[in-house]
Parts: structure tokens; C-alpha cells; sequence
């Protein structure tokens, strides 16, 4: 019973010693990125975003992390073998951030990579730290694993400590939404933020203003209150404004940016996005909600219809005119027919016009005569 009591020990020491040896994380850097907040890119902090961390159990890692800071983590794995002791595959680092997304672990994984006796790799991984997470300190579990051969397996493993800090006034704009994000025949639409107070303190003076001059777009709300991000609900700490932007009728096709600004004590601009509205022109057959497209339109179809006049009429013109040479052509035939197509009738009438003549003369004649004899 002891022989086998001491053979399971020794399995135990054996599979721990083999556990240890032979991978090692040897560096830590850490490196924080800050939210594009309007404060933040502005203003000089003595932040520390960057620390060398010694890898080393317990060991506190010195850089300042705000709600909603991107932390990469950049590890270097060594095998520490050497000569013909055994290649290491399918090494890995895990990175696990305990209990700060609302109670949850954040955990992250390195690809996959082989390591020689003597060689060694360096891997990132990135956190996104909640925006809602409480100011502490968090346990930070790094570890390495990797197989050899025969099934062996090295792991190594490391404990640090992650401090979270808050500022007292820090609001920022955390989300924003246009909807539909381009307008075309319906020159409507509507934009949507929402602001965040992560800040220790109550405030009591936010405004948030969305402003386009180019769009008409000019809306102001001020004297909004957050409590404190330590000590209330997410609802509580959170202010959404919407907006229905109609696009005017005569605006040109385009792209229009809209600048949402977030102010502290209403006047100091704490945050800034940017969104673009694209206007499009209104494809043909399309129905616009208002009047503006079709007042440029009008006069060109107005310029249309007399064409459309003429061309009716043209016909009864043309029906009219048709008719006319033919009653033309009947006159001239009957003048034809009746007087002069007919040598005999000619004559006739030329005899009748010179006995007329002659009568009158004689009449003239005898009238003279008379009168010269009384």
C-alpha cells in the first residue's frame, strides 16, 4: 500500500515538474488606448497609458484604465529547453480579467504557435474594459500551455492585478444612430444618441446639441441630469435625444455631415461625434413626401405641352387643307366646261358684247341728231 502511496506522489511531482519546466513567460507589456472622447484628445492628462510589467505573481500593473479603455496585453513565451530537449506545439496564451464585466470574466486567447528549444514568441491580446464597470482592482490570470512529445504537457502560469479608475466628471456620447443613414424621393429621417455620465459625481448640467446648418438642423437641450455612475442603474445614468431631421426640398444631392455635441455645465463641450446624412436624388418614378423635387420639374413639363397642342391640331390643319384644293379643282372645272373649254360659246358671247356696242352707238347717233334739228 505505501509502494503505491509513493509512486502516486512521485507522479504527481513528476507531472508538476513537467508542468513548470520548459515554458515561460518571460516579458509583459501593457498598453492602454482611451475613448475618442472630446475631453480626452484635448486636454493634457498625465495619464499612464504604457508599463513594462516583471512577471512576477501578484504584481500590480501600472497604468491608469478608465471605463471603456481598450488594455492590450502583449506576452512573450520562451521554451526554455535547449539542445535536443523537445520542440513545444500548439503553445497558446489565455488572459483571464475576473469578475469585471458586471460579475463576468473577460477572457482572451493568443493564436497557436510552435516553440524550438531556445525560441520564443511574442503575442497581443486585447480587453475592451466595460463602460459600466466599478472602480477597483481586478485579479488578472495569465497563463501558457503547450504539448511535447509523448503527450506531455508545459503550462505556466502568472497572477497580477489590474487596477479600474474614475474621474469625477467624465459624460461622454456612447452611442449614436442615423436611421435610414441616406435619403432620396423620402427626404426623412431620424438621428438618435445616447449620453453617459461614467462619472463619479451627480451632474446636473448636460446639454446635448445636434447641429447641420446645411440640412436645417439646429436643436439645443440643456439641464439634463445623470446621477452617479457608482450609484445607480444603468437607466438612471443614461439620456437618450431623438430627432426627425426632414431634409429641405431644394438641397442638392450630397453628403452632409451632423455634429452631436455633448456639454458640461452646458457650455463646456465635453464630447463631439459626426455622422453623415447622404441625400440622393429621387430616381425617376419615385414618390416624394413633399413638393421639392417637382418644382424644378414643372416648368418642364409645362414647356412639353404645347408640342403636345400642335401635334393634335396638326391633323385638322392638314384635313382642311386637304379639303381646299379639292373644291378649287371643281370651280376651275365648271369655268372650263362653261365658257372657255367651248370655242362656240366664246363666239357668242363676243358677238353679243360688239352688237351691245353698236346698239349704244346708234342710240347716241340718233339722240345727237335730234337734238341738232330742234
Amino acid at each position: 500500500m505505501r509502494l503505491i502511496v509513493l509512486m502516486a506522489v512521485y507522479a504527481l511531482l513528476l507531472t508538476s515538474i513537467s508542468l513548470a519546466a520548459g515554458l515561460e513567460i518571460t516579458e509583459i507589456d501593457v498598453n492602454v488606448d482611451y475613448d475618442e472622447a472630446y475631453t480626452y484628445r484635448i486636454e493634457d492628462r498625465d495619464r499612464v497609458d504604457s508599463a513594462s510589467v516583471p512577471a512576477a505573481n501578484n504584481t500590480k500593473i501600472e497604468v491608469d484604465v478608465l471605463p471603456g479603455s481598450n488594455v492590450t496585453f502583449a506576452v512573450r513565451v520562451e521554451n526554455t529547453f535547449s539542445g535536443e530537449d523537445p520542440a513545444i506545439r500548439g503553445v497558446f496564451t489565455r488572459i483571464v480579467i475576473e469578475e469585471i464585466d458586471d460579475g463576468a470574466d473577460l477572457e482572451g486567447d493568443s493564436l497557436d504557435f510552435d516553440l524550438e528549444p531556445g525560441d520564443d514568441m511574442r503575442e497581443d491580446i486585447r480587453f475592451s474594459i466595460p463602460l459600466d464597470v466599478d472602480e477597483g482592482t481586478y485579479n488578472v490570470i495569465m497563463e501558457a500551455e503547450g504539448d511535447g512529445k509523448n503527450g506531455t504537457s508545459y503550462a505556466t502560469e502568472l497572477n497580477l492585478k489590474l487596477e479600474v479608475k474614475k474621474q469625477s466628471h467624465d459624460i461622454r456620447i456612447t452611442r449614436v444612430s442615423l436611421n435610414p443613414g441616406f435619403v432620396d424621393c423620402n427626404r426623412k429621417a431620424q438621428l438618435t444618441a445616447d449620453v453617459t455620465n461614467v462619472g463619479t459625481n451627480i451632474e446636473n448640467q448636460i446639454a446635448l446639441e445636434f447641429k447641420a446648418t446645411s440640412l436645417g438642423v439646429n436643436s439645443y437641450d440643456k439641464d439634463i441630469s445623470l446621477e452617479s455612475s457608482n450609484e445607480a442603474s444603468d437607466e438612471e445614468i443614461t439620456h437618450t435625444k431623438t430627432l426627425n431631421i426632414e431634409v429641405p426640398s431644394f438641397l442638392k444631392a450630397g453628403k452632409f455631415p451632423i455634429l452631436i455635441n455633448l456639454y458640461w455645465k452646458d457650455i463646456v463641450l465635453f464630447d463631439q461625434k459626426s455622422v453623415d446624412l447622404v441625400v440622393k436624388d429621387c430616381a425617376a418614378g419615385g414618390v416624394p413626401d413633399s413638393e421639392p423635387d417637382e418644382e424644378p420639374s414643372e416648368p418642364e413639363e409645362a414647356a412639353e405641352e404645347p408640342p403636345e397642342e400642335t401635334e393634335e391640331e396638326q391633323p385638322e390643319e392638314t384635313e382642311e387643307a386637304a379639303k381646299q384644293p379639292q373644291q378649287e379643282d371643281v370651280i376651275t372645272a365648271t369655268k372650263e366646261v362653261s365658257v372657255l373649254s367651248s370655242p362656240l360659246l366664246l363666239a357668242v358671247f363676243l358677238g353679243g358684247f360688239v352688237i351691245t356696242i353698236l346698239f349704244l352707238l346708234v342710240i347716241l347717233l340718233g339722240y345727237s341728231r335730234a337734238k341738232k334739228a330742234q
